[in-house]
Parts: structure tokens; C-alpha cells; sequence
């Protein structure tokens, strides 16, 4: 009885403490990144006002391919990018808080 108490009890401390936390932070904003040489395209989101990504955005190096990451809100969007009058990429899709949607040129 005695050794069957010492047992519960033990495992009563043992049990009681710890204390976990866990902290998670996540980012609310969405990005359209789009990889590759931007010269010369033009994009359109969901039918707004046309952006000239040569010359109206910033674009960076990631893992030695040029990237441009445009900041978007979470949700269904539309997008076309054109480059000399021509269509080049017309796609849906669905961008959720923290993540990006990738498109190569």
C-alpha cells in the first residue's frame, strides 16, 4: 500500500512540474512572388490598374534567381501578365494569410 502511494505521489510531482508554453508567429500579410527577369512585363490584378513590374517594383536575389514580391491581400485573385501586348500568363488562384502564391515569368 505504502509503496503503491509513494508511486502516485511521485508521479504526481513528476507530472505537475513542467509547464509548457508555445509561442507561433505568424505573418497576416500574403505576397504574389514572381521569379524571373521582370523586363518589359506588365501585370494586372484582378482586372485593377496595370503595374510595369520593370519599372514600378523591386526585385531581389533568392537562391541566385531574380524575385520581385508583391505584397496582396488574402483571398481568390485573378491575375494577367503580359509582356509587348502579348499574354504571357492568365491564372487564378488562392493566397492565404502568411503565404505566398508563385509565379515563374
Amino acid at each position: 500500500m505504502k509503496k503503491a502511494l509513494l508511486i502516485i505521489v511521485g508521479l504526481l510531482m513528476i507530472t505537475g512540474c513542467g509547464k509548457y508554453s508555445q509561442t507561433v508567429q505568424v505573418s497576416d500579410d500574403a505576397y504574389l512572388l514572381l521569379m524571373g527577369d521582370t523586363t518589359g512585363y506588365v501585370l494586372v490584378i484582378d482586372n485593377d490598374s496595370p503595374v510595369d513590374l520593370e519599372n514600378d517594383t523591386t526585385s531581389f536575389d533568392l537562391n541566385g534567381k531574380t524575385a520581385t514580391k508583391i505584397k496582396i491581400v488574402t483571398g481568390a485573385h485573378t491575375i494577367k501578365i503580359t509582356k509587348n501586348g502579348n499574354v504571357t500568363i492568365n491564372r487564378k488562384f488562392y493566397v492565404s494569410t502568411g503565404n505566398s502564391f508563385e509565379v515563374n515569368l
